[in-house]
């Protein structure tokens, strides 16, 4: 009987542990920004960061503006800021 004790008292424990873990982990993370768990400057201009990802992606004014704009991270004016002076071609959804 002491042996299941000390048993269910180590699993107790275990679990306790974990939901605290858990809890502590889930607290840097934003639900909404995928990017989250990547620094801001590395996404921006780091060597996987925005371009990679919009080169890469294969349909980003689906996946991505729609997201971006809701999140006020800026709209078609913002994204023309970049994309005209750069030349870049793109078809941004009205």
């Amino acid at each position: 009987m002491e042996g299941k004790k000390i048993i269910r008292m180590i699993i107790s424990i275990g679990l306790f542990v974990a939901l605290i873990t858990i809890i502590f982990v889930s607290q840097g993370h934003d639900p909404n920004n995928p990017h989250a768990s990547i620094p801001k400057e590395e996404w921006i201009s780091g060597e996987k960061g925005h371009g990679f990802a919009v080169i890469n992606n294969q349909n980003p004014q689906k996946q991505c503006y729609q997201c971006h704009e809701k999140q006020g991270l800026g709209g078609k004016s913002y994204c023309l800021s970049c994309h005209d002076p750069s030349r870049v071609d793109y078809n941004l959804p009205d």
